[in-house]
């Protein structure tokens, strides 16, 4: 089996589980490649194409469609079914079925959606951490913004 193979089974395919870690680390990595994805693309077609809000929103929804796919492996983790992505959609909701994502530790053993997920390699926990340094470094700069 070839690695394009192994990338399509294991990331864009809503089959299989996924852990909290995982979650993290994987979300950080489609955020970081849709913003540089966008930014780069923005600056080919510039020369081409005004409208380029447009552009962003095909890339936010591309990234939309590729988090569902790990809302759903992490249901599936729970035990629970993947249709329940779409409540993620849903105002104050979604919110909280993300938190319960991120909160509550899936199955220990196999379940009726496969076995465990791998056990996390240093570079996810390292990736899944960079979310709390994202986060404290928005609230620093939104609370102590330079010049008011």
């Amino acid at each position: 089996m070839n690695q394009t193979m192994i990338f399509a089974d294991q990331v864009m395919s809503p089959k299989g589980r996924i852990g909290r870690i995982r979650l993290l680390a994987w979300s950080l990595a489609l955020l970081g490649a849709m913003i540089a994805g966008t930014l780069l693309v923005s600056l080919l077609v510039s020369w081409v194409w005004d409208d380029l809000a447009a552009l962003v929103l095909v890339g936010a929804l591309i990234a939309r469609i590729m988090s569902m796919i790990f809302f759903v492996k992490r249901l599936h983790d729970l035990n629970w079914s993947g249709w329940l992505c779409w409540l993620v959609l849903l105002p104050w909701v979604g919110n909280i079925l993300l938190l319960l994502l991120l909160v509550m530790p899936g199955n220990r053993g196999e379940n009726r959606f496969g076995p465990a997920p791998p056990p996390n390699s240093k570079a996810m926990v390292i990736l899944a951490s960079l979310w709390l340094v994202l986060i404290v470094a928005g609230v620093v700069l939104t609370v102590f913004r330079p010049g008011i």
